[in-house]
């Protein structure tokens, strides 16, 4: 007769990425709430801690040796909902819902989470295959995500966006939708590399950015997403000829 104490017993650290996960899922829709609420600011702050927690869970995971087949649909699930769906949300109801261009905003924010479905697909599918890279093909939902949300920090930044700049939110959220759905390489944070002797430059450079990113968030955001933009079409002319699997 098997017995509660006779079960296959697991210790708890292996459930710790999934509960990451679930968390972050429960971060994203508060973010929706808060910015139904007006609260943008608290949003914006969610949706990138939603970031954060994403990249958060898959390093716990491989750290604990604790990946598995519901860990990574649930992954998936929750990049899904946090960047394909409350980003989308949270963008529409703050600058496109009471402007004079609401329905294109509504369309916009519609193929943002079609194109952030289409690419989470795409990875599942890759993972089949044999071919890996440490690259991304197209910009991840993460990235997206935060691409997309730039019209939402230029708010915070003091500057008006439902009223004079609608319609190129509206373009520029469409623009970062495609990228995602792109099939040329992007860069990875596991593929850059630098020399030994630049380790202490580079960790200054770091603290810097994280330091700004506490004291001037909305603008350190903007400049991060600028020099992104600025490297996709670089990184993708650099890395044409080498093949790329979808991460």
């Amino acid at each position: 007769m098997t017995t509660i104490n006779s079960s296959p017993r697991e210790p708890f650290s292996k459930m710790l990425p999934n509960i990451v996960t679930i968390f972050g899922i429960c971060v994203g829709l508060t973010a929706v709430k808060m910015a139904l609420q007006d609260n943008i600011g608290v949003a914006l702050y969610l949706l990138v801690f939603a970031m954060i927690l994403d990249a958060v869970d898959g390093g716990l995971a491989r750290a604990l040796r604790s990946e598995s087949k519901i860990g990574a649909e649930l992954d998936t699930l929750a990049d899904f909902f946090n960047f394909g769906i409350a980003t989308p949300l949270v963008i529409y109801f703050t600058i496109f819902a009471n402007s004079s261009a609401s329905r294109f905003g509504w369309i916009s924010v519609m193929i943002f989470s079609v194109c952030c479905a289409l690419r989470l697909a795409r990875f599942n599918v890759s993972q089949s295959g044999e071919v890996k890279s440490i690259n991304f093909v197209g910009v991840p939902a993460p990235a997206l995500a935060c691409l997309g949300l730039s019209p939402l920090f230029l708010v915070m930044a003091g500057v008006n966006v439902a009223e004079y700049y609608a319609v190129p939110a509206i373009i520029f959220v469409v623009v970062c939708a495609g990228l995602a759905v792109a099939t040329f390489p992007t860069i990875s944070l596991k593929g850059i590399t630098f020399p030994a002797s630049l380790r202490l430059p580079v960790i200054l450079l770091v603290v810097t950015f994280l330091v700004c990113l506490i004291v001037f968030p909305w603008y350190t955001l903007l400049v991060a997403n600028g020099v992104y933009l600025l490297m996709i079409p670089i990184f993708a002319y650099a890395n044409r000829s080498k093949p790329a699997a979808d991460a």
